[in-house]
């Protein structure tokens, strides 16, 4: 990565923090627990390039004292109490526990859907000490194969902890649906045969990753990633779009895993 590459993507994200400690989508936004993780995940990547820039970012007080700052902590789905929670363990902030395992508890049911079991087991996993001993373990049942898009495919299998079987298929099914999500121009549809952004990328990617596989053309994918990074420093959903923090993260998850899969080659 070239030198100025991580900087310009660092000068992006600083715009968008707070005096409050908090991130925000847009400079003349408020700033929010989701775009909050998404700056930090963005930090965390460019931790390797610019090491001593990052650290008192993310271990900054005041960003502490925004996460501890309780805002409808009750009325969070579990994606939101996820992100929420991943960025206090990268800030070094203390969790509440007690919180955690009874939001986990009053939230949990034989309703919850797709992306609240993927979020909370995400939580348990993830976050050490999130579930009490006394608090049941999360049931991880196989979802039967009617996804839709990507994104479905990608919470399904995650819960499936990346194994085909016990979403009643197999890896070469899995394999050409989701590489046929490939666009010529190297990104990703929601589902094959439609239009390649930002975020499908790194969930077709992330797909990939689970079934240790790479795109078909590996080229052009991180062609459409760089096609998509603008002179402010971050990244947007396609070429000639504007750049935004959710963007970004997936532009630079994305470019991650593209490495890693290159290596495998």
């Amino acid at each position: 990565m070239k030198d100025m590459f991580p900087k310009k993507i660092l000068a992006f994200v600083l715009a968008r923090r707070h005096e409050t400690g908090g991130f925000s989508a847009a400079p003349t936004l408020p700033p929010s627990v989701e775009d909050t993780y998404l700056a930090i995940r963005v930090l965390q990547f460019l931790h390797s390039h610019l090491g001593e820039k990052i650290d008192p970012v993310i271990h900054h007080p005041d960003l502490a004292r925004y996460l501890l700052t309780p805002v409808d902590r009750e009325e969070r789905h579990f994606r939101t109490a996820y992100h929420h929670l991943y960025c206090c363990r990268a800030a070094g902030v203390a969790l509440n526990r007690d919180w955690i395992s009874r939001f986990i508890a009053d939230h949990s049911g034989d309703s919850m859907g797709l992306a609240d079991r993927f979020y909370r087991t995400r939580i348990i996993k993830e976050i050490p000490g999130t579930l009490s001993e006394k608090a049941a373990p999360p049931s991880i049942d196989p979802f039967p194969m009617h996804f839709r898009t990507a994104k479905e495919l990608w919470m399904s299998l995650g819960l499936a902890e990346g194994r085909p079987e016990r979403l009643n298929t197999d890896r070469r099914s899995l394999l050409t649906w989701i590489r046929s999500c490939q666009n010529p121009d190297g990104g990703f549809g929601f589902l094959p045969g439609t239009t390649s952004y930002m975020e499908n990328v790194h969930t077709c990617l992330r797909v990939l990753a689970l079934l240790n596989a790479a795109p078909l053309d590996h080229a052009r994918a991180r062609q459409f990633i760089l096609n998509a990074w603008t002179r402010s420093g971050g990244f947007a959903r396609k070429s000639g779009g504007a750049p935004f923090l959710d963007a970004t993260w997936h532009a630079v998850g994305s470019l991650s895993i593209l490495e890693k899969a290159r290596k495998r080659l």
